[in-house]
């Protein structure tokens, strides 16, 4: 692997893991510097929103995530574009209180544009169960 492709996939990490702090402290201004304009989000209930949708979501005061936490993680870099897929729980605190974990597949498509990555699309799947710890992407 070539360094700047080891550097590309370092870094896309890095901003994979910004943006789990940025979910959990509710932090919409670094969530609207990752997120690119063109922006499209699709929920693990299958509902879709654009970024300033999903901005305005992760802006309320009436929930907020407890936890986010990316279990496992793989990115593949094609030129300026970068595939992170892998699984993740998180945890809602809302009006009623805690709500149950959630476990989930994701997929999101980097695009480097003017020298930095932003994210592009977001695409999560409901997971009934954890993964085991041996699940890998394919």
């Amino acid at each position: 692997m070539s360094t700047s492709r080891k550097l590309d996939i370092d870094t896309v990490l890095a901003l994979e893991q910004q943006r789990c702090t940025a979910l959990v402290a509710g932090d919409v201004a670094v969530l609207d510097a990752l997120t690119a304009d063109d922006y499209t989000h699709v929920e693990s209930s299958g509902g879709v929103r654009d970024k300033v949708g999903f901005l305005a979501a992760m802006g309320r005061t009436d929930q907020r995530f407890v936890e986010w936490v990316i279990v496992e993680n793989s990115v593949r870099v094609y030129g300026d574009v970068a595939v992170a897929t892998g699984c993740y729980h998180n945890t809602l605190q809302t009006a009623a209180g805690v709500q149950p974990t959630k476990h989930a597949r994701h997929q999101r498509v980097w695009v480097r544009r003017d020298g930095s990555w932003r994210n592009v699309a977001h695409q999560a799947t409901a997971l009934a169960v954890p993964p085991p710890a041996t699940d890998q992407p394919r």
